[in-house]
C-alpha cells in the first residue's frame, strides 16, 4: 500500500486474531476466514459453520450451502453455471483456440512440406517415379525426374527413393517440397456445437477443407488437428473450398462411420442457400440432370444424359430481388460432386460467383482468392440422425450477407 502512495497504514499488532483474543467481537461484524479446514472462526475463536466451495474457493454461509446449487467439491451459488452456459463458455474458449490457429494463417509461414501419395492397386509393381508421373500427370515427367533426383521423392518415412525402387498398392509415399508459403484462406473458423460424439462447424471461404493443390497447411482439416490435438476429428461429408457453411466432423472412426452411413444411403436432409442470376418463373421447381461421373480435364464436372449418375435438385424461390438476381433455397436429394452448381447453371440460372460453371467465357477455377467476390451458395441446414443418442437432430448456420432478405 505504502509503495502505492498511501502514507498512513496501520496494522492490527498480532493480527486479527490477535484482536480477538484481547477485545472479543467489540467492532467486529461476521466471521474471519482462516486457511486451515475450519474456513472461519467467530470472535470466540471459535469454528464458525461457514464452508468453502473448492471450486471457486469462496467462502459459504450456512444458508449459502443449504443452497440446491451447493455441492460439495463441484459447485456453488457464486460458480454454478447451467448446462447451457457451460456449453457457451466452452464454445467460447474453443473458438478463442480456433482464432488463435489461424492467426496467423499455418501456411503463411515457409516451411518444408511432405505431400502424401498412397500407391493404389493400378500402380502395384510400377517403379516410383512411373508412380508419381501417372498419378500426378498435371506435372511433366522431366519435373519427377528432377524431384527424384533431387532427392525429394521419399517412403513414409523420410527415407528418400531410387527412381527404379518398385511401389507397392498401398504404401505411402511423400513428396518433398522446400520453404512453401500457401495462398491466404478466410480464417473465420466457427464451432457452433460440440458434444461427445460431434463438432459441428460454420465453414468461412475461400477454405479447402483437406491437402490438394496449392494448399497443405491452410486447410480445414490442419487446423482442426492443431486445435483438437490429440484427437483428430474426421468430417463425415465435403464443402468446396469457396463453399461456406456447415460442416460436421466426427470424434472418432466409430461416429464417423455411422455419420458417413447415413450420408451415402441419403438420410442426410441438406438445405442450401443459393444467390442466382435471373428470375425463374416458377416458385418451386426441380432439375433431375444426371451429371458426368468424372471431372473434366479443367477439374470441372457437366451434364451426361448418357451415362451420367442420377441426380436431383429441389429448389423454392426465397426472393426475387431488383438486381435481377434470385435468392433460391436448394436441398439436394442426391450427393453428387457440385450438384448445386451444375444443375444451377444448367436451368440457366448460374450462381453469383461461380468461376467455374457459372463464367461460360472464363476459364474455370475451383479455388478462389481472397477479395474475390464470394461465391454465394451456404450449406444453411442439415439434419440427420445423431451417432451416439440415435434422435433426430438438425443444425442450422447463420447465413452471410449475400443470403439476407432485403428490407421491405
Amino acid at each position: 500500500m505504502e509503495s502505492q502512495g498511501y502514507r498512513h497504514v496501520l496494522q492490527l499488532d498480532g493480527g486479527i486474531l490477535k484482536y480477538f483474543e484481547e477485545c472479543g467481537g467489540a467492532h467486529y461484524k461476521g466471521d474471519c476466514f482462516v486457511f486451515d479446514q475450519r474456513v472461519g472462526v467467530d470472535p470466540s475463536l471459535h469454528m464458525s459453520d461457514a464452508a468453502q466451495c473448492f471450486a471457486c474457493l469462496s467462502p459459504l454461509t450456512a444458508d449459502e450451502q443449504r443452497d440446491p446449487r451447493y455441492v460439495p467439491g463441484q459447485s456453488c451459488p457464486w460458480c454454478y453455471r447451467t448446462d447451457q452456459e457451460q456449453a457457451a463458455e466452452h464454445l467460447k474458449s474453443r473458438n478463442h483456440a480456433m482464432r488463435a490457429a489461424m492467426t496467423p494463417l499455418p501456411g503463411s509461414v515457409p516451411a518444408e512440406l511432405f505431400r502424401p501419395l498412397r500407391v493404389p492397386q493400378e500402380c502395384d509393381g510400377l517403379t516410383v517415379l512411373e508412380t508419381f508421373c501417372r498419378l500426378l500427370a498435371h506435372k511433366a515427367a522431366d519435373y519427377w525426374e528432377d524431384e527424384c533426383r533431387a532427392g525429394n521423392l521419399l517412403d513414409e518415412n523420410r527415407k528418400v527413393l531410387d527412381a527404379t525402387a518398385i511401389a507397392r498398392a498401398g504404401e505411402h509415399l511423400l513428396h518433398r517440397q522446400e520453404q512453401i508459403v500457401e495462398p491466404d484462406v478466410a480464417p473465420d473458423v466457427t464451432v457452433l456445437h460440440e458434444d461427445e460424439a460431434l463438432v459441428v462447424l460454420n465453414k468461412p471461404a475461400p477454405l479447402p477443407m483437406h491437402v490438394g493443390g496449392r494448399f497443405t497447411r491452410n486447410t480445414l482439416q490442419h487446423v482442426l488437428d492443431l486445435v483438437y490435438r490429440p484427437q483428430k476429428l474426421k468430417p463425415a461429408h465435403r464443402l468446396d473450398a469457396n463453399t461456406t457453411g456447415l460442416v460436421i466432423a466426427a470424434r472418432n472412426k466409430h461416429f464417423a462411420g455411422r455419420l458417413q452411413t447415413q450420408f451415402a444411403e441419403g438420410r442426410v436432409s441438406k438445405t442450401y442457400l443459393v444467390r442466382v442470376q435471373g428470375h425463374p418463373s416458377e416458385d418451386e421447381f426441380r432439375c433431375d440432370a444426371p451429371i458426368a461421373k468424372e471431372a473434366g480435364v479443367s477439374g470441372t464436372r457437366e451434364v451426361n444424359s448418357q451415362d451420367g449418375a442420377e441426380a436431383t435438385t429441389l429448389f423454392k424461390v426465397l426472393e426475387r430481388s431488383a438486381n435481377g438476381t434470385t435468392l433460391l433455397e436448394a436441398r439436394p436429394l442426391t450427393g453428387r460432386t457440385n450438384q448445386i452448381r451444375i444443375h444451377c447453371a444448367y436451368l440457366g440460372f448460374p450462381i453469383l460467383g461461380d468461376a467455374a460453371y457459372g463464367e461460360s467465357d472464363a476459364q474455370p477455377r475451383l479455388t478462389k482468392d481472397i477479395g474475390e467476390p464470394p461465391l454465394c451458395l451456404h450449406a444453411w441446414q442439415i439434419g440427420f440422425t445423431h451417432p451416439a443418442s440415435g434422435e433426430a437432430v438438425t443444425f442450422t448456420a447463420p447465413p452471410p450477407d449475400w443470403a439476407k432478405r432485403e428490407a421491405s
